[in-house]
């Protein structure tokens, strides 16, 4: 992993440590709008507990404790009175236009990237993952952002850093092609007009639609049904 910034982040914008880089980066943007949510918090009140079994031709079975709610920001909205859209474009130009248009307006930008084309690691030039998020959180008005990231060679707690991109670099990585997971240059966009704390019956929803999750999974790879197919498998795993 390599680090370098001269640009500076977004005044209340904190580059935090933490466990999974969608929840860190919601984590990140709820801190920066004075609404912090912990990504414990965040990561129960989204349904994302889960368990998921993914075995792509050519490489071995990967095992995750997320599960692949579709609605996992919206459900994080619903419960934190947010307004969470996620939005994407088949046009670089496009949804390099909108991510300006934001960060000209000091709002910082999570979106969707292949890491295999992020310069500040070193995952090898085969490796393509478009299912990560990071954060646009500076920009010197030409043609480089800040970006920010955590550590994926920590364990654990990861640590949270920041970091300079081109515009080109940036575009290269969203709008990759590769799969699993292409990002189709994805992003979101967040309204806070009626932010509240998750209450009780939030979270006592989340937990009703985790274990629903679990128990009735839309395909035999997610839930208690991935379990008992993973079970078959004898190839070494990835997690």
């Amino acid at each position: 992993m390599q680090e370098q910034a001269h640009l500076k982040p977004f005044e209340n914008f904190r580059a935090l440590d933490g466990y999974h880089c969608q929840t860190n980066s919601f984590a990140k943007i709820y801190n920066f709008y004075h609404s912090p949510i912990s990504e414990d918090m965040l990561l129960g009140i989204g349904s994302g507990m889960g368990f998921i079994y993914w075995h792509q031709k050519g490489t071995p079975p990967f095992l995750g404790g997320r599960d692949k709610n579709k609605n996992f920001h919206v459900d994080i909205g619903e419960r934190t009175g947010v307004v969470i859209d996620k939005k994407s474009t088949t046009s670089a130009a496009k949804a390099e236009k909108t991510m300006i248009e934001m960060l000209t307006k000091h709002q910082p930008v999570m979106m969707f990237v292949d890491m295999g084309f992020l310069p500040c690691f070193d995952f090898g030039e085969d490796y393509h993952f478009g299912g990560h998020t990071h954060v646009v959180c500076g920009y010197d008005g030409k043609g480089k952002v800040l970006v920010s990231d955590m550590d994926p060679e920590d364990t654990d707690l990861k640590r949270g850093f920041v970091y300079e991109m081109t515009l080109e670099e940036l575009a290269k990585a969203r709008g990759s092609t590769y799969k699993p997971f292409p990002p189709q240059n994805a992003y979101f966009t967040f309204d806070f007009s009626n932010y509240r704390p998750p209450t009780a019956e939030d979270i006592f929803a989340a937990i009703r639609q985790t274990v629903d999750q679990m128990l009735t999974p839309p395909i035999k790879n997610l839930g208690n049904k991935g379990i008992a197919k993973s079970s078959f498998t004898r190839q070494p795993f990835q997690t």
